[in-house]
């Protein structure tokens, strides 16, 4: 007969599937969030289950849940490419389609009655005004067909509509990615709240085992046939940008940290540098990796000089090609020169990885600023290149400073990031 298990967001279930998980919607989360722990069975879901256990609602039992906040979906979900954006344009192209469909059909019926309602609704049914029917279907847990609580009062057709029996789309909603559906209720749900994939039943049952690393390889199907389910890949110059951002990104975003990967300098024996880095990304283009890739450079003359090279040619869409930002910090900063120490706007003249440390760590133990000394002229864009004084001092600063915040969030309130 098969098991069920659920994919709810705020308590509400949204994806119900037989036997399995659906791997679109496991996207959304990493093996780190998974959770196993003992709860009650009157514990579970009650819009899923009712009053099923009512007679041994204190019976306990382990559950298997992967669980994570709708806020951190919501930044998987753009990082993955499901803006809101991409969402309310995917669902008005659904809508026109669906909307084609029927007229189509009412060209060629000379009855009309059975769908010339839902299809007047589509008609004028706006993106704005399907959230706002979403966001009070979850609200108020109405759920959808069989269930009659559409038959409830005074419900907008917009919420009869959404609690209907949809057969083409999941709650009415026009895509054909059922990741922007979960976009969409993330976008209305109540904060805060979790998303949630509760396997219980199919780790109790034999689909998968306790110990499975099921997230992962829902992700590795998908990966096999879609290259843009994978990580998306970072370039920098060199191994010390690598370990810089990689560290910081699972410290301030760490809901994201398993999104990207970053080239391994130390393993590949990779040089490094700017004009290194441009023949990497212009090698991984030539290569049609279909992987998207994230080439970061320094915000300093000798990347602004590489980067020209690549506005040469014509880059595939998957391949962005930045810099770091311009930071007030920098715009009246120390520096030596042929003319004395004189206080310049460093920005994109020399502003390398270490000058993104923080103030707390560029600051000398006599309360200055670690300066920056200008170095050869680059002749193709007629500016000096500059470079910080003390990198080796200043990195491993860098590395206590994310030791420290690691270890104590407090610390890292305290801290310049």
């Amino acid at each position: 007969m098969g098991t069920y298990t659920d994919f709810s967001i705020a308590g509400y279930p949204l994806i119900s599937s037989k036997s399995a998980v659906v791997s679109e919607a496991m996207t959304v989360f990493r093996e780190s969030d998974k959770k196993v722990f003992t709860r009650k069975l009157g514990d579970r879901n009650p819009l899923v289950w009712g009053d099923v256990f009512a007679d041994e609602a204190d019976e306990i039992e382990t559950a298997t849940i992967y669980a994570c906040g709708t806020d951190e979906i919501i930044d998987r979900l753009e990082v993955m490419g499901f803006t809101i954006n991409r969402v309310r344009c995917d669902f008005e192209s659904g809508r026109e389609s669906a909307f084609t469909m029927y007229q189509e059909w009412s060209e060629g019926e000379s009855d009309t009655h059975w769908f010339a309602d839902e299809m007047k609704l589509i008609e004028s049914l706006s993106f704005d005004e399907y959230l706002g029917a979403l966001r009070q279907v979850l609200s108020e847990g109405l759920r959808a067909k069989p269930f009659n609580d559409d038959e409830k009062a005074g419900l907008s057709p917009a919420v009869r509509y959404i609690l209907d029996d949809n057969h083409d789309y999941l709650f009415g909603f026009f895509a054909t990615d059922i990741r922007s559906l979960i976009r969409a209720v993330c976008e209305v749900a109540p904060r805060p709240s979790e998303a949630v994939q509760d396997i219980t039943d199919l780790v109790d049952a034999g689909y998968y085992a306790p110990e499975e690393s099921v997230c992962q390889q829902s992700i590795d199907s998908l990966t096999l046939g879609h290259l843009e389910n994978s990580n998306r890949i970072v370039l920098t110059e060199g191994s010390t940008d690598t370990q810089v951002l990689k560290g910081s990104l699972k410290l301030l975003y760490p809901h994201l940290s398993d999104y990207y990967s970053f080239l391994d300098f130390d393993s590949a024996r990779a040089p490094g540098g700017a004009g290194q880095l441009a023949s990497l990304v212009k090698g991984f283009a030539a290569a049609g990796i279909g992987n998207r890739i994230i080439a970061i450079f320094d915000n300093d003359s000798a990347a602004r000089d590489a980067m020209r090279s690549l506005t040469q040619i014509r880059l595939p869409s998957n391949i962005c090609v930045i810099s770091y930002p311009d930071i007030e910090l920098l715009r009246n900063y120390p520096t030596i020169g042929p003319s004395g120490n004189t206080n310049l706007d460093v920005n994109g003249l020399a502003a390398s990885i270490e000058l993104y440390f923080g103030s707390d760590v560029l600051r000398r133990p006599d309360g200055s600023l670690a300066p920056v000394q200008w170095k050869g002229f680059v002749q193709p864009i007629s500016c000096y290149q500059g470079e910080v004084l003390g990198k080796t001092e200043l990195q491993e600063g860098f590395s206590r400073k994310l030791m420290k915040a690691e270890g104590d969030a407090a610390e890292q309130a305290r801290q310049d990031w």
